[in-house]
């Protein structure tokens, strides 16, 4: 008798310890899980859609193949966006790992992880030119808009080649030489203007250091990579004028710093203003300032 009460306490034990586990699962259900709007890491994660980088996440999310990827990897992924979206929307089974040697982005890109209770995605702080997995390990790697803002792109392509499994998919994104090209055309008129032709050769460095959608597929293909797919198109940015268009916060921010660079000291001034007063009156014979931005999808495979 004694033995058969204890099985039964025992019995009585495990069920109450499973459904103890049950109901910790269950709080952590879509349907059970609450957010207050008033928590600041939340607001953080609002904040979820970079100015520039998501026109050129848009078409990565259109064209992506969707697979039940064991291992997902995200190269250059800054503050989460896209890599956060595209693992959801892939699912749990998926394992999914961003790369990027900012540290302060990938501050915050782990707050939204722990914001959001995402558990199976993992942010690395390090250069992709030194990817910490073995070889053949991912099923799906993706860069938005990181190609051109490499240092060493041919490593950082080689390292992803290493670690994408056979047949699997990397695809990426990139702006394009003719960024900007309105924009261009009078700054190097600025140039003519006040006798600082000087700086016409860094200038066209600066414009070329984006690819074409050859020079890019070519890269890839000299990587050893098939290409699947490529996708060209284009969107525009607008502003009032020039004045708004330099004040920009992307501009200021990604932009404007490599403009500055080409000149000395005592030039940059000269040249900012007379460049804004160009911009200006071009901005009020077409009515607007509006700049193309043509931009490439590609996507390969092993």
């Amino acid at each position: 008798m004694r033995r058969e009460v204890r099985r039964n306490t025992r019995g009585t034990e495990d069920e109450i310890a499973r459904q103890s586990g049950k109901r910790d699962l269950d709080k952590m259900k879509y349907y059970n899980r609450e957010f207050d709007w008033n928590d600041s890491n939340l607001v953080s994660q609002y904040d979820e859609l970079p100015l520039w980088s998501s026109y050129f996440a848009q078409i990565l999310l259109d064209n992506i193949p969707m697979d039940n990827f064991k291992y997902y990897l995200d190269v250059g992924c800054g503050t989460g966006f896209p890599l956060i979206d595209i693992c959801q929307k892939i699912g749990n089974g998926c394992k999914g790992y961003g790369i990027d040697p900012w540290g302060k982005a990938v501050e915050r890109t782990r707050i939204k992880l722990s914001t959001l209770g995402l558990e199976n995605i993992e942010i690395i702080e390090s250069s992709a030119t030194n990817i910490p997995f073995e070889n053949n390990f991912f099923g799906l790697i993706t860069s938005n808009v990181g190609i051109n803002n490499f240092s060493e792109p041919e490593k950082v392509l080689a390292e992803s080649y290493r670690v994408l499994k056979s047949n699997g998919h990397i695809c990426i994104t990139s702006n394009l030489t003719g960024t900007f090209q309105e924009f261009y055309d009078i700054y190097k008129e600025t140039l003519i203007d006040i006798g600082l032709e000087k700086y016409s050769d860094a200038l066209e460095r600066h414009i070329n250091h984006r690819g074409t959608p050859q020079s890019i597929s070519t890269m890839f293909e000299n990587t050893g990579f098939k290409i699947l797919r490529k996708i060209e198109t284009s969107f525009s940015l607008r502003f009032l004028n020039g004045t708004s268009f330099l004040n920009h916060s992307v501009i200021m921010s990604g932009f404007l710093g490599s403009w500055k660079s080409m000149f000395g000291n005592n030039e940059t001034e000269m040249f900012f203003a007379r460049l804004e007063n160009n911009l200006n009156n071009y901005s009020k014979t077409k009515g607007e300032l509006k700049l193309k931005v043509p931009m490439l999808y590609l996507e390969c495979t092993k």
